[in-house]
């Protein structure tokens, strides 16, 4: 039988009677891996962190200098840890990223990651290795903040661990009885974290609430509670809260043609990493999570940072009806049912978001048809169901640049292309009935058009009233009729006291004095004041119809 495999492998004589170079083919397909596990010992993203002779880490061997200088952004330092490979004394080596630069996977010292290489049977240590990605762990080490992988969770137990800033979740260095993961004593790992220059400088250790996502959804989701969802419409809203819910609200079936993208930094808003947050009970009683809220219950770890706290079972009551022998029983209700609206998207109270939407009921969901004003024309009803982009957080700008400007002189590279911004906001229809717009134009001129404009509020939000126009609205005066009223008004008055003038009194001949001091004062006050103050009602910036 003829065996070129195992030719290349054993040798020429191999090809003669190759059974049992075929086998020791297979022996070795079956015991080989496709991917290596490796602990992350530094990142490699800022090449200028690498200039710095003390930078050059002492783990390396010195070959490895060069590469050290051209590794790409999103390289990183690895030791290998598959099959106690960890331990020996073997020196690191570098990785490229998998993927190139169009798409690149956070990971931080001290994490593990999936390594290969381009031969299934090569040395990982040799070449250049690729990492593609953060090894995926359980649900309660599982963190896009940062996973410690070390951890050993335990389903079941025999007690529980009591809440509270003394209860401190490790990086331990071992994974068993004697099994360490690197050479070193227990805290190898977190020496491994401190001591990296890039995690110290760009890495920042907070509690990320965890995302429930739909199975056709596709997440991109980074370190620090920023994600974008391309999904279908979902969300806690005005009218629906989370109070104790027994499921993720990514549980509730979406209609058709609600295909979403969701982009939200803050789920769950702000977490203050307090003691009493730290403290707080997470029983059954209390599993269902904070009332209101989507933001997750927090612990502290040894590195002394606050985290999400992804094993709340381990701080609960067991339940004694699955006791499974001398090793304990489960928690009640364990970590798969302790605050299920965890990480779910919140249009109340998720700190920015924008979201673009196929079709869903969204001033519902912002809680408009509550929060609205109450309209000259008639009230603001909520849209029904339909496309829509909303764009919520404390503070919004919408910005259109003009360059040069005197403001940001100096700021700007050479040779800066000038800018001439405009802003548009269009509301289609017809230009003779229900186009509306503001323009915005670079010279400093805005617009606003439309078949009706009002500015201010109505009566009923405390507003002047007492107009003729809808729901007491005071039409705003055209200043050209005004001038033309006021000037028809002072000629009639000088014409009035023209007459007053030249009065004589019948009978006696003679003027009053009073009549013509009088006339004579207001044709003053005319001439003087009142006729050239016709000219200070007209705005110099604000003009219509």
């Amino acid at each position: 039988m003829s065996d070129p495999i195992a030719e290349m492998n054993y040798g020429r004589e191999s090809r003669s009677g190759g059974e049992n170079g075929w086998a020791a083919d297979l022996d070795s397909i079956r015991e080989g891996r496709l991917f290596h596990r490796a602990l992350v010992i530094e990142t490699l993203c800022d090449p200028s962190l690498r200039d710095a002779e003390e930078a050059f880490p002492e783990t390396l061997d010195d070959t490895f200098e060069m590469l050290y200088r051209q590794a790409p952004r999103n390289a990183i330092i690895c030791r290998i840890i598959t099959d106690e490979a960890g331990t020996s004394e073997i020196s690191d080596i570098i990785a490229f990223p998998f993927f190139s630069s169009h798409l690149a996977m956070p990971v931080k010292a001290g994490e593990q990651v999936w390594l290969v290489r381009e031969s299934l049977f090569g040395d990982p240590r040799r070449g250049t290795p690729y990492w593609v990605c953060r090894v995926p762990e359980d649900l309660p080490l599982e963190d896009a903040n940062f996973t410690a992988f070390t951890r050993q969770p335990s389903f079941y137990a025999t007690g529980s661990v009591e809440v509270g800033p003394d209860r401190k979740l490790d990086f331990s260095n071992t994974i068993g009885p004697d099994v360490n993961v690197i050479a070193g004593d227990a805290g190898a790992i977190e020496e491994v974290i401190l001591s990296s220059i890039e995690s110290s400088l760009q890495t920042v250790f907070e509690p990320v609430p965890r995302l429930t996502k739909r199975p056709g959804d596709l997440v991109l989701q980074g370190s620090n509670n920023s994600t974008i969802t391309l999904g279908m419409d979902r969300g806690f809203d005005f009218n629906e809260r989370p109070d104790k819910r027994e499921t993720s609200n990514s549980s509730v079936t979406p209609d058709t043609d609600s295909g979403i993208i969701d982009i939200v930094a803050g789920r769950g808003r702000y977490f203050e990493p307090d003691d009493d947050e730290i403290a707080k009970p997470r029983g059954k009683s209390e599993a269902g999570g904070e009332v209101n809220s989507t933001k997750p219950f927090v612990t502290k770890n040894t590195l002394d940072f606050i985290e999400t706290d992804k094993d709340p079972g381990q701080t609960q009551d067991r339940n004694t009806d699955e006791e499974n022998g001398d090793d304990g029983a489960p928690a009640d209700p364990g970590n798969s049912l302790t605050n299920p609206s965890e990480g779910d998207p919140d249009f109340l109270v998720d700190a920015s978001r924008i979201y673009v939407s196929e079709k869903t009921d969204i001033d519902n969901k912002l809680g408009l048809s509550e929060i609205r004003a109450d309209g000259f024309g008639g009230p603001f009803e909520p849209v029904e169901s339909s496309p829509c982009i909303a764009v919520k957080s404390d503070h919004i700008r919408i910005i259109a640049r003009k360059v040069p400007n005197p403001a940001v002189e100096g700021l700007l590279p050479t040779k800066f292309e000038s800018a001439e911004g405009t802003i548009r906001i269009v509301k289609e229809g017809d230009p003779k009935d229900d186009l509306a717009c503001i323009y915005i134009e670079s010279d400093g001129t805005i617009q606003i058009t439309g078949k009706k404009i009002f500015l201010g509020r109505t009566p009923d939000d405390d507003g002047a009233g007492n107009g003729p126009g809808d729901k007491e609205s005071q039409p705003y005066v055209k200043y050209q009729e005004l001038e033309d009223l006021w000037k028809d008004t002072m000629k009639e008055l000088n014409k009035f006291c023209q007459t007053l003038l030249s009065h004589v009194t019948p009978g006696y001949g003679a003027p009053s004095p009073q009549i013509i001091q009088a006339a004579t004062d207001l044709k003053s006050a005319i001439a003087s004041s009142l006729d050239p103050d016709i000219e200070n009602v007209k705005s110099e910036r604000i003009f219509g119809e």
